[in-house]
C-alpha cells in the first residue's frame, strides 16, 4: 500500500513535533516490509536523517507568511501524489483534510484523519463531513459524536521511552515538560513549589519548553520574574527548549511529572508514565487512563502540593506497584508499534 501523510513538520531536533519523526519512520518501516511505501507533505522540514527510504516534500512555510502561496504549493503536491496513493492520512491539524479533500474527492482515496483535542471549532466540524475515518486516542480527545471515530490510544515509542537505573536523590524532582502557554498553568506549578519550600521539603522543579508562538514570550518571561520574586531561583529552573530526542533522561530522573494542560490526551504525560515517573496532571482527557488520585483541578496550587507529598510519602513498594502499572497502561494502549499497525489497517486495503 502507498500512503501520502500531511503533518506539519519532520524534524528529529524538534522539542515539539519531534515525535513526528518516529510515526514517519515506523510508518515507512511499516508499509516497506510489504512493499508499500510512504511519502509525507510537511509545512516545515528539519533533520530527516534516517528516513532516506520516504520521500519528505516541505513547504518551508513559516508561520503567519506567505500563506497563499504555500496554499498553491499545497494544491499543487497534492494533485500529484494523491493520485499515485491508496489513500491520505492527514495529522492533526482539519486544515490538512480540508486542504486535501478536493484531490482526495476527485481521484477517491480515503482520507483518515488524526485528531487529538477536546475543542470543537468549525474547521472540526467540516473535518468530520470530509474525512472517511477519525482516529483519537480516547474518547474525551474527540468531543464531537461521529460514527467515524475510532479510538486506537496514542503512539509512544516504549522502546526509547523506558525505565532508567534509579538514583538516590534527597531533593524530591518535580518536571513538567511542553510548549510554555498560559493554558499550561505554569504558575501553580511554581507556587506548589513554594508551599512545599515553606514546609521545609527540599524540592526542585525543572521546566523544559519554549513558547509555543511568538507572542507567548511575552508569558514565558513573566514566569522568569515570578520565579525570581519568590526566591525560587534554587528550586525552580526553566530550561527553554530542548530536542524531543534529548528528553528522555530527563523522565528518567524525575521523581513527579506535573502536567496541568486541559488539552486532548498529552503524550508528555504517556511518555513520563512509559519512563515509569509518577504523574499528576489536570486534564479530564486522561480519566479513562490514569488512576483518579492522580488528576487534580487546575489552578489549585494547595491541592498539588498535598498531591506532590502524598506521592512522595508512598512506600517504595507502593511506588514501584504504581510506576510499574503506568507503564503497562502506555505498552498495552499507547504503544506506537500497535498505532502504526492501525493507521494501516484502517484504510481498509
Amino acid at each position: 500500500m502507498k500512503l501520502l501523510m500531511i503533518t506539519r513538520k519532520v524534524d528529529r531536533q524538534d522539542h515539539l513535533a519531534g515525535f513526528t519523526y518516529n510515526w514517519v519512520k515506523k510508518i515507512g518501516e511499516s508499509l516497506n516490509k510489504s512493499g508499500g511505501k510512504l511519502t509525507v507533505i510537511c509545512l516545515q522540514k528539519g533533520d530527516t536523517k534516517g528516513l532516506e527510504n520516504t520521500k519528505i516534500y516541505s513547504l518551508n512555510k513559516n508561520p503567519g507568511k506567505n500563506k497563499l502561496s504555500s496554499f498553491f504549493k499545497f494544491q499543487k503536491l497534492a494533485w500529484q501524489l494523491v493520485p499515485r496513493s491508496d489513500g491520505v492520512f492527514c495529522h492533526m491539524n482539519p486544515e490538512y483534510t480540508i486542504a486535501v479533500a478536493p484531490a482526495a474527492k476527485f481521484f477517491r482515496k480515503k482520507i483518515v484523519s488524526w485528531y487529538v483535542h477536546q475543542s470543537v471549532t468549525l474547521r472540526l466540524r467540516i473535518l468530520e463531513k470530509l474525512a472517511n475515518k477519525i482516529l483519537t486516542t480516547n474518547r474525551e480527545s474527540f468531543n464531537l459524536q461521529s460514527k467515524k471515530v475510532q479510538v486506537v490510544g496514542h503512539g509512544i515509542d516504549t522502546a526509547t521511552f523506558k525505565p532508567g537505573t534509579p538514583e538516590s536523590n534527597p531533593q524530591l524532582s518535580l518536571l513538567s515538560i511542553g510548549r510554555i502557554s498560559p493554558s499550561k498553568d505554569i504558575e501553580s506549578m511554581i507556587k506548589a513549589v513554594d508551599i512545599l519550600k515553606d514546609r521545609g521539603q527540599l524540592v526542585t522543579l525543572k521546566i523544559i519548553g519554549g513558547p509555543g508562538l511568538p507572542g507567548q514570550q511575552t508569558y514565558f518571561d513573566s514566569l522568569k520574574k515570578m520565579i525570581k520574586a519568590m526566591n525560587l531561583e534554587a528550586q525552580v529552573e526553566m530550561t527553554g527548549a530542548i530536542a524531543h530526542q534529548n528528553i528522555v533522561p530527563y523522565l528518567q530522573s524525575a521523581d513527579i511529572f506535573v502536567n496541568l494542560s486541559k488539552t486532548g490526551l498529552d503524550k508528555a504525560v504517556l511518555e513520563a508514565m512509559a519512563c515509569e515517573c509518577l504523574v499528576i496532571t489536570s486534564s479530564a482527557a486522561i480519566k479513562s487512563t490514569l488512576p483518579g488520585n492522580l488528576i487534580i483541578k487546575k489552578d489549585r496550587p494547595d491541592l498539588l502540593a498535598i498531591k506532590i507529598d502524598e506521592l512522595n510519602k508512598m512506600s517504595l513498594a507502593g511506588k514501584a506497584k504504581l510506576k510499574t502499572e503506568l507503564r503497562e497502561i502506555v505498552v498495552k494502549n499507547h504503544n506506537l508499534d500497535n498505532l502504526v499497525g492501525k493507521i494501516i489497517a484502517s484504510f481498509g486495503v
